[in-house]
């Protein structure tokens, strides 16, 4: 299919699978599946760009254990593979990619315990070589949010309940070291980025995060941790910042977005929506805030009412020109059930999921000024865990809206004056062909490389009742077009 640029109508758009292609010489090809056979832990896949793609994942060997990186080019012919005997105890816990080498981070777990110890391996996609580097001083907690910049080592990990930290490897160096703001109390890390012009840490940190009484910090660092800069986003009055989610728009300039919401006792004591502030230079501009519109509530037999809707903010996505936030409205759902209790009918509400209603984007320019904003409706989608959904895509002349629902791909598309030129539609990537033994899939899709997706996850056979103990991963290469 083709997109007639500009003229008349644009006749479909779609992620199509580009192993229903063949590439340009000898049909290489362009998807991978690993056999659970193949690997005795969990498989994951590390994008490299244009450099293609590497699957880790863990094997046995008599008492050892093997940590493979098998490399892949672009259209997934194989380039290399590098297998590293270490302990049993260790396990994957992240890998960033970063100027032509793939950083992966294990760490021991003995009786399902993690310890304060782990490997570091440094893969090199040019001269397909890894190095291993021993490190201490590891948080034991679910590590989140690895990137990598020119050898050092960051990400975010819990340290006490209902806060967290970033953390520092640098180059070489055998242990882990901790942000640690001393002059702001108990926080939790919202979001950082990586500055490389200046080549600093900017952390949007954020105190009592729980409670009405929190307070949102911009944090800058150096690339080892070294504190150099601290301060609060301006105090709006009657309404206080919830989240923030930062995004780089000039060297020394952030664009800081999130949700707001009013304080006790404020005027209008229900307003929230999100916010948006421009740090330039150690000064922030006057916040500007974008109210929710009101969503109406609803019960009937089988749900019970609900009075709040919740809002769950995601990352910027953005280009060099383009910055788009977005936050999404759902609300716990809850059914009735009638038990007896010696004959006597009880009823109780039974927690089901959280149905999402709709995502609100916001688009800005590279100065923070809103240029487009949209409610991209959710029709009947209800999830077991709270993560937002829609991603923004910007490609030359266009932007693509996207997110994966069960087994559908759901996308729509505008033009560079955000004009929508091809509608909400929802298209199933994985039409089964046997009907009798259908298969089940469960996948995660991520821009790659110029119009290049990938799609990765598990596959599994529906025996009935349950899936099978045997699946399959699968790396899949789509192309926009």
């Amino acid at each position: 299919m083709r997109i007639e640029k500009y003229i008349h109508i644009i006749i479909c758009v779609c992620l199509v699978f580009a192993s229903l292609c063949t590439a340009a010489q000898g049909h290489k090809p362009v998807r991978l599946e690993f056999p659970s056979s193949q690997y005795t832990g969990e498989l994951n896949c590390q994008m490299c760009g244009e450099e293609g793609v590497c699957a880790i994942f863990p094997t046995e060997r008599g008492d050892s254990t093997i940590l493979n990186i098998q490399h892949y080019d672009a259209n997934f012919s194989r380039v290399d593979e590098v297998r590293i005997a270490v302990f049993p105890q260790q396990v994957y816990v992240g890998s960033a990619y970063d100027q032509h080498t793939v950083y992966i981070l294990y760490q021991s777990k003995v009786k399902k315990k993690k310890e304060p110890h782990g490997l570091l391996v440094t893969y090199h996609v040019k001269e397909h070589k890894a190095d291993t580097l021993s490190v201490r001083g590891l948080p034991t907690d679910d590590i989140t949010q690895l990137s990598a910049y020119n050898g050092h080592i960051f990400f975010v990990c819990p340290t006490r309940r209902n806060n967290s930290d970033l953390f520092f490897i640098a180059p070489k160096a055998d242990y882990v070291k901790a942000l640690s703001l001393n002059e702001v109390p108990e926080y939790t890390i919202d979001d950082y980025i990586i500055d490389t012009v200046d080549e600093r840490i900017i952390t949007c940190a954020n105190t009592s995060s729980n409670s009405r009484d929190n307070i949102i910090w911009l944090c800058e660092t150096t690339l080892s941790g070294e504190v150099t800069h601290t301060i609060d986003l301006p105090d709006t009055g009657n309404y206080r910042f919830q989240n923030a989610r930062i995004a780089q728009l000039a060297p020394s300039k952030y664009l800081i977005a999130g949700t707001y919401q009013a304080r006790r006792g404020s005027v209008d004591n229900t307003a929230e929506g999100s916010y948006a502030t421009v740090y330039d230079n150690g000064n922030f501009t006057e916040p500007a805030l974008y109210p929710y519109p009101q969503l109406s509530t609803y019960t009937n037999t089988n749900r019970t009412g609900f009075s709040e809707v919740l809002y769950l903010p995601s990352r910027i996505y953005h280009d060099s020109t383009r910055y788009a936030f977005v936050t999404e409205a759902f609300y716990p759902e809850y059914r009735y059930s009638t038990t007896y209790t010696y004959g006597v009918p009880m009823t109780e509400s039974v927690f089901v999921g959280y149905q999402f209603v709709n995502a609100e984007v916001k688009i800005f320019d590279a100065d923070g000024n809103l240029q487009w904003e949209y409610t991209f409706p959710y029709d009947n989608m209800l999830t077991s865990s709270m993560y937002t959904h829609l991603r923004v895509n910007f490609f030359a002349d266009k932007v693509l809206f996207y997110y994966l629902y069960n087994q559908n791909l759901v996308t729509m598309l505008t033009n560079n004056t955000m004009e929508v030129i091809d509608p909400i539609r929802s298209t199933n990537l994985f039409p089964s062909e046997n009907k009798i033994e259908p298969t089940v899939f469960t996948t995660g899709l991520l821009p790659w490389y110029g119009d290049n997706f990938l799609m990765s996850g598990y596959r599994y056979k529906n025996t009935g009742s349950s899936k099978s103990k045997n699946p399959v991963y699968f790396i899949n290469k789509l192309r926009y077009q």
